[in-house]
């Protein structure tokens, strides 16, 4: 996990409110020992973890992202989900799993490369295959952690509200000044979307606009937050659904 990252997760987690938290993949657990106060309740799990990680973690499982979550509905305040989804064939089962374990109101925290940052843009156009995702003549043997689903930003929002995970907001990681590099193509990305959304409607035009900002073109990764809707909301939601 770049630093980076780690940072705008920490960052997250200091922000809000102590409560039940699941870390799934959780790796060494380095987030249950970052949550310094007491009032956290934190969980790992993982399939692949690292045998000393089990022993520090109190609250451990070993389960796999794939499968049933081996947890209560409605039992956690948050759950993170960190370098998880990219390796694995199913994140729509993640996010159902998600939801089914949040209470109403719960956060899931997502972080995953992002393909669509200005590298991996240039990468796909010269070799057919994203930043991050190398091309694959076999499948990697079990537990192997390589990189084999892109997890498109838009693709996953829309995806976690179909499953009563509702978009928060993407949190701010900070930019490589490497990256700074790239801002004549960022800038000529923008331009295009600026000029094809001008007869969109408000809510299109700021949502493509969001994919083409500086923090989605110029970051390695990314990390989103999620709400898990109430039961109201997921009603009201359905009623918009079936009229429409």
């Amino acid at each position: 996990m770049q630093p980076e990252i780690k940072q705008a997760v920490l960052k997250f987690f200091a922000a809000n409110k102590p409560g039940a938290v699941l870390d799934f993949p959780c790796g060494t657990g380095w987030l249950g020992t970052s949550l310094t106060d007491k009032q956290w309740e934190y969980h790992g799990a993982d399939l692949y973890c690292e045998p000393e990680a089990t022993h520090q973690i109190t609250r451990f499982s070993a389960a796999d992202l794939q499968q049933p979550f081996p947890y209560e509905d409605e039992q956690f305040d948050y759950m993170a989900c960190l370098e998880g989804l990219e390796h694995i064939e199913n994140y729509h089962h993640v996010l159902r799993e998600a939801a089914r374990v949040l209470r109403p109101g719960g956060t899931l925290l997502v972080s995953t490369p992002n393909p669509l940052n200005i590298k991996s843009r240039r990468r796909y156009y010269w070799s057919g295959t994203f930043y991050g995702f190398p091309h694959l003549i076999n499948m990697p043997p079990e537990g192997s952690h390589i990189h084999v689903t892109p997890v498109n930003l838009s693709f996953l929002i829309a995806f976690a509200e179909r499953h009563g995970l509702k978009f928060e907001r993407l949190q701010d990681v900070t930019i490589r000044k490497g990256m700074y590099l790239h801002l004549p193509r960022v800038w000529a990305v923008q331009a295009y979307t600026w000029l094809k959304t001008l007869g969109k409607s408000p809510k299109q035009r700021d949502w493509l606009r969001l994919l083409a900002s500086s923090q989605v073109c110029l970051c390695d990764g990314m990390v989103v937050s999620f709400t898990k809707k109430s039961a109201a909301e997921m009603q009201i939601g359905l009623r918009l659904h079936e009229a429409a």
